[in-house]
């Protein structure tokens, strides 16, 4: 890099190992052509962050001593209230499709807090017939018991949190008549749903860094469907930092430096007071990706609610664009390896060897210092080449840029800035971060320095009920057509934060889509869509598209 060095910033915390190396450079004038990266040897090497291996459940573990009140409860009391959950496929080899843990949040409704990676369908008719099961912990440290059946009632896209409700007891499972012989049975009082008890909803936002945490889990079946024991771990784990997302707000994520197995998804975060402040998860379901992120609780609190309210039974995730298609500036995803799309912060604060950033946006002032950003990955294989490709108003700025080999594991933050020799900090422009992965385009990002983006407009609407092999809209719609898809060209949404659609019968709101995380960056080509297993009736329909709640734009088509 120019002035001779790159040098190592500050790592997030401990075990979240991640190279920080200042981008500071003169700009030059580089090539409008993207450059197409090729494996180099490494530049930079990022450290792999240990895996904390949890400890085997600690039966007779003591409660923390709690000067304001009663103990907080021990491991085994919190135990308890952990589920391990499975979608199962009574045909299949193996018979589990899924699993991974949860929480009790309401014992009385029968109400199991999880991730929706785990059990929401993909909403294509790929596992009709599916069910999804719970297996429950009645003694502490034990083998979980399949007790429950299982329908999901509440679905968050944007957090990916989703809310069981118990349907019944499991054949196996059902309880063993104890009633004397003179006792009348139709007088015989049903069994509670659940023995086990709720977890107590704790205050997620007045915890801060280098507070402890307890994570509990399942480990999570293997593959093969050999048996392999199953009972509840807990891993003492450290709040390391809160990260942002656009959709999601300040109070995104919580990182820890736990690197925990596939089954802990879903699993209960609980904090030195034994309440629940958080679901474990990960960015995309993987078996061989460590289960370390956690989603605070505050995101599920409208979720348990509408749950609590009744909620819909078995929601799917919405029909729309899953990206990397020919038309659009989002990468798509291959393999395994995830990356999420970058995200800029105008400060950054570094104490005691941790990196966390504060005031995220994409739009700054000219003035700005320097420019921080991070992004996550899953799933990068030891040694993969990564690059980091910076562009300003699109030309390629290569000594900004950097080739590295991946070290850091099947999961990691990185974080990182990109400063300025000038004390006036980065050029004006828009900056463009790239992130590529074994050769692939994974992720990208715009920043605005001192600029204004245009606002988002949406136009060139078309109809569907398939897709093409072109990726564009195919078979008309007709009459009894069992989903619609409709395709629309958008211009300037590098600031929007949030889709949604809806569609209209005879001017009468028919369907409603949840509010989804905008991933298509400024400019390209959508779709969203609608499922009717009724088929598609007679009249006008009109699709509505909207972006942070606004709507942009409409069209319609009539089936006579």
């Amino acid at each position: 890099m120019h002035n001779g060095v790159s040098r190592l910033l500050l790592v997030l915390l401990a075990a979240l190992l991640a190279l920080a190396c200042d981008r500071a450079a003169e700009l030059i004038p580089g090539s409008d052509e993207t450059p197409t990266p090729t494996p180099t040897p490494a530049a930079t090497s990022r450290t792999q962050t240990p895996i904390v291996a949890p400890a085997a459940l600690r039966i007779s573990g003591s409660a923390a001593a709690n000067p304001s009140g009663p103990p907080a409860p021990s491991d085994a009391d919190l135990a308890r209230s952990v589920v391990q959950v499975r979608v199962v496929d009574a045909e299949g080899v193996p018979h589990t499709v899924r699993d991974g843990s949860g929480v009790i949040v309401d014992r009385e409704e029968g109400l199991i807090l999880t991730s929706a990676l785990v059990v929401v369908p993909p909403g294509d008719g790929s596992e009709e017939g599916y069910e999804i099961q719970v297996a429950t912990n009645p003694l502490p440290g034990g083998e979980p018991r399949l007790t429950h059946s299982a329908v999901v009632v509440a679905y968050d896209a944007i957090s990916e949190l989703a809310v069981l409700r118990l349907t019944g007891r499991l054949a196996e499972a059902e309880p063993v008549a104890t009633q004397s012989d003179d006792e009348d049975s139709d007088d015989a009082a049903e069994p509670p749903l659940l023995d086990e008890p709720a977890a107590t909803i704790g205050d997620a936002g007045v915890l801060k860094r280098g507070d402890p945490l307890r994570m509990f889990g399942h480990p999570g079946l293997h593959p093969s469907g050999a048996d392999t024991p199953q009972a509840v771990m807990v891993t003492v784990a450290t709040l390391v930092g809160v990260r942002a997302e656009p959709a999601a707000g300040e109070l995104a994520w919580f990182t820890t430096e736990a690197r925990l197995p596939h089954g802990n998804a879903g699993g209960p975060v609980f904090n030195s007071g034994g309440e629940l402040v958080g679901i474990s998860t990960q960015l995309v379901y993987s078996l061989n990706a460590p289960v370390s992120h956690v989603r605070p609780v505050v995101l599920a609190e409208d979720l348990i609610a509408r749950a609590s309210a009744g909620g819909d039974e078995r929601p799917t995730r919405p029909l729309m664009h899953p990206g990397g298609a020919p038309g659009t500036s989002l990468p798509g995803v291959s393999g395994d390896i995830t990356v999420t799309q970058p995200l800029f912060a105008l400060e950054a604060l570094g104490e005691g060897g941790s990196r966390a950033l504060f005031d995220y946006g994409r739009l700054f002032p000219a003035a700005a210092p320097e420019l921080n950003y991070e992004f996550v990955v899953q799933g990068a294989p030891d040694g993969a080449p990564v690059q980091e490709l910076w562009f300003l108003d699109g030309v390629f700025q290569d000594d900004l840029s950097a080739t590295y080999n991946w070290r850091l594991g099947a999961f990691a933050l990185v974080s990182d800035r990109l400063a300025s020799p000038n004390p006036a900090g980065p050029p004006t422009g828009v900056w463009r971060l790239e992130v590529w992965v074994n050769g692939s385009l994974r992720a990208a990002s715009r920043a605005y320095l001192g600029v204004q983006p245009p606002g988002p407009s949406v136009s060139d609407f078309a109809f569907g009920t398939r897709l093409s092999p072109t990726y564009g809209p195919a078979d008309l719609p007709t009459v009894g057509a069992e989903q619609v898809l409709a395709f629309f060209e958008y211009e300037g949404a590098s600031l929007v934060e949030r889709l949604s659609w809806a569609v209209y019968h005879n001017n009468r709101e028919y369907y409603r889509s949840p509010e989804v995380e905008w991933r298509g960056g400024p400019n390209g080509v959508w779709w969203v869509g609608m499922y009717e297993p009724d088929g598609l009736e007679r009249g006008l329909w009109r699709f509505q598209i909207l972006f942070d709640g606004v709507v942009q734009g409409t069209d319609s088509f009539t089936l006579r």
